[in-house]
C-alpha cells in the first residue's frame, strides 16, 4: 500500500463515519422529537411550544394567556 492509497482510505474513512454520526443523529432527533420535550422545563424558548401536548407546555400557555 502506498502513501497516496493510504490517504484516500482515510479520507473516505473519515467521510463515512461522519455521514454515519449525522445520519444517526437525525435519525434519534425524530425519534425523541414526536413526544419529547427539547428543553425540559424551558418552554419560554421553545419553538414546539404552540403545538405542545404535555402537561408543562399546556400549563405555560395556560399562564401566558392570562397575563
Amino acid at each position: 500500500m502506498n502513501r497516496r492509497r493510504f490517504l484516500h482510505n482515510i479520507g473516505r474513512g473519515t467521510i463515512l463515519s461522519a455521514l454515519a454520526i449525522f445520519s444517526g443523529t437525525m435519525v434519534d432527533r425524530s425519534i425523541n422529537s414526536e413526544g419529547g420535550c427539547d428543553f425540559d422545563f424551558v418552554c419560554r424558548n421553545c419553538k414546539k411550544n404552540k403545538d405542545c401536548t404535555l402537561p408543562d407546555g399546556i400549563d405555560f400557555r395556560k399562564k401566558n394567556s392570562i397575563q
